[in-house]
């Protein structure tokens, strides 16, 4: 996979109308469709877009992620307390499209919300601002943080081709410092020197969608700041890289195995090259299951930690030693 340092000036080339597929080593301009698009019906049937955010310090993994449909919005969160290994708040809400909102970009200008009854959620970030700011208020959890960019590494950029002429994008970026706090089943904990990572998605994307992913960040055994992020399916080695000394380097596709019927049980995460070889134990389950019809899926997100080694060309061999981190699988018809 080769990683391209400057990413494009637009999605779409203004001459062909072509999206610019590439992996890139920074933020991606706005999300626009174009001529793909233009057709309602084709909007409402494969646009998907969601906004997704994991903290991580030394007490707490929380995921918060907001989801837009052409059809459909829900929301989840949830908070995992990695000394006690346990869950402690897990929450899904589901709402017409109405009641979410999420925009073109997801770096400066980025801003994703979700409201329906009692639950409030937003990310966002003003054009020339460099922090997030996040706000969750839902059953058993506020989150009130700021996330910072200044200090870390560049974002990955991927615009990448699948079938039928659709297409998908993505920015994820890691190692962002934190700052606020969290109150999960009545406790306040402090999110001050956590990080976080965010994952924009913005696409057209098939009616059948499956993938297995892993996302973490942390130091390394030595130390040194850290994150991983591993994608089989859906675009596969195209996301699979590492931050590194300030730097999106990178990885090994992977393959995932796990135990569908006992997912709380480890995860490996091994690349048939052997240069990545993780083991990754959950402490915390979050799982929906949907069949209306035409429209069904299953999802299994899990929060836990990440041990083992990777192997990146003209470097060190890099050993991780409970990296926090998720893993998840999902498997879509929408």
């Amino acid at each position: 996979m080769q990683i391209h340092r400057t990413p494009p000036e637009a999605i779409l080339d203004p001459t062909t109308q072509r999206p610019r597929f590439g992996t890139y080593e920074g933020g991606l301009p706005p999300v626009a469709f174009g001529a793909a698009a233009k057709n309602p019906l084709t909007r409402v049937r494969r646009e998907k877009r969601w906004f997704y955010v994991a903290i991580a310090s030394d007490e707490l993994i929380c995921a918060v992620a907001i989801i837009r449909l052409g059809y459909a919005a829900n929301a989840f969160a949830f908070v995992v307390d990695r000394r006690e290994g346990r869950a402690l708040v897990d929450e899904t809400t589901k709402g017409p499209p109405f009641s979410a909102f999420i925009g073109d970009s997801g770096g400066e200008g980025c801003l994703a919300s979700y409201h329906l009854g009692a639950n409030h959620l937003s990310v966002s970030r003003p054009v020339g601002q460099s922090d997030y700011a996040i706000d969750v208020r839902m059953q058993g959890l506020e989150l009130q943080a700021r996330l910072g960019t200044s200090k870390a590494p560049p974002a990955l950029g991927v615009v990448a081709a699948l079938r039928e002429g659709l297409f998908s994008t993505t920015e994820k970026r890691a190692l962002l410092s934190v700052n606020g706090s969290l109150v999960a089943a009545g406790r306040k904990f402090s999110l001050d020197g956590a990080l976080a990572g965010y994952d924009f998605t913005a696409g057209l994307l098939e009616r059948h969608t499956a993938w297995r992913w892993g996302f973490g960040l942390g130091r390394t055994a030595e130390g040194k700041p850290i994150a991983l992020n591993l994608t089989e399916g859906f675009v596969g080695d195209r996301e699979c890289v590492a931050w590194i000394d300030g730097e999106v380097v990178p990885l090994s596709g992977v393959r995932f195995s796990f135990d569908r019927e006992r997912p709380l049980s480890s995860w490996q995460v091994r690349a048939p090259d052997e240069r990545v070889d993780l083991t990754f134990t959950p402490s915390g389950l979050h799982t929906e299951r949907h069949d209306l019809g035409i429209v069904r899926s299953r999802f299994l997100q899990l929060a836990g930690e990440f041990s083992g080694r990777i192997l990146v060309p003209g470097r060190e061999p890099i050993t991780l030693d409970r990296l926090a981190g998720v893993t998840e699988d999902q498997d879509t018809y929408w």
